[in-house]
């Protein structure tokens, strides 16, 4: 994948070898003797050797290719909170939350119930064979009960993508999330009982043009990583037209602007993930 840097040996050719290239963000290769950049995301090392070794024909007899990853960069993620070894890992394969959490040496006696996903759907990956490069797409939260993820089942303990940032909840902390058209989106903590006005708030009122007759909130579904989303019309509450709502463990609240459209994560990010570069680099092979 793009940022991995590779090594490609021409047996007994040193004109044709070539080491510590890397590969571009367009998932390609240079390499000698070659009119094109050669692809190579989403490839095995053995698959690309093959690649490697047909363009070559036309060179040489039966040449041998041999490739070999150097370093890998291309598949990030980062484990943070309630763990006893933080750090980021490069993926060398596909993995589910609890083997990830392995590697962290598990979660530790602060571990709260549940497992913080964010992730960043727009990011260049790999279905398969092919490279996506996806030309939208909304960042996500995904909160997961670790009770259900010890237990098995592919919806209570999903597959880690790459670039994704899981943290484990504090036991003395459990979280809803403002985002949106607000003035500071955060995490909100529920120790004591916060209600939906209450949070909004907290993250410092709403921004102009916020549609306060339209707030969402996507709660979830115990059990499962998928959620249920109410609409809830904060006009109405604040002219006592209607209850506040109290707030629950992992509630997402998005308050939308004139056009729907939402914040990126990143004051979410500033809020529980502030320490991501400082973190050790390990690989999962």
């Amino acid at each position: 994948g793009p940022g991995d840097v590779i090594d490609v040996i021409v047996s007994k050719n040193e004109i044709l070898s070539r080491t510590g290239v890397r590969v571009s963000n367009l998932g390609t290769v240079q390499l000698a003797m070659m009119d094109a950049d050669m692809p190579a995301d989403c490839l095995t090392e053995r698959q690309l050797a093959d690649s490697v070794k047909e363009k070559y024909l036309k060179l040489m007899v039966d040449p041998y290719v041999n490739v070999a990853v150097r370093e890998f960069n291309s598949n990030p993620v980062a484990v943070l909170g309630a763990v006893n070894s933080p750090g980021r890992f490069q993926l060398q394969r596909s993995i589910r939350l609890v083997e990830l959490l392995t590697f962290v040496n598990g979660t530790n006696a602060n571990a709260g119930r549940t497992a913080e996903i964010l992730r960043n759907t727009r990011r260049p990956r790999c279905e398969g064979s092919k490279f996506v490069v996806p030309e939208a797409g909304d960042d996500e939260l995904v909160s997961v009960e670790l009770a259900d993820a010890f237990k098995g089942g592919d919806e209570a303990n999903p597959i880690i993508v790459p670039g994704d940032i899981v943290r484990i909840s504090d036991a003395a902390q459990i979280n809803a999330y403002i985002l949106g058209n607000v003035k500071s989106g955060m995490a909100i903590n529920l120790k004591d009982p916060v209600t939906l006005t209450q949070a909004i708030a907290m993250a410092g009122g709403t921004t102009s043009g916020a549609q306060l007759d339209k707030v969402k909130i996507r709660r979830l579904i115990p059990g499962t990583i998928n959620r249920d989303e109410m609409i809830a019309n904060v006009k109405e509450i604040n002219q006592r037209k209607r209850d506040d709502i109290l707030l629950q463990p992992n509630d997402i609240v998005d308050v939308p602007g004139p056009t729907g459209a939402r914040k990126i994560f990143g004051d979410i990010l500033k809020t529980i993930v502030p320490t991501i570069t400082q973190l050790p680099m390990r690989v999962i092979p």
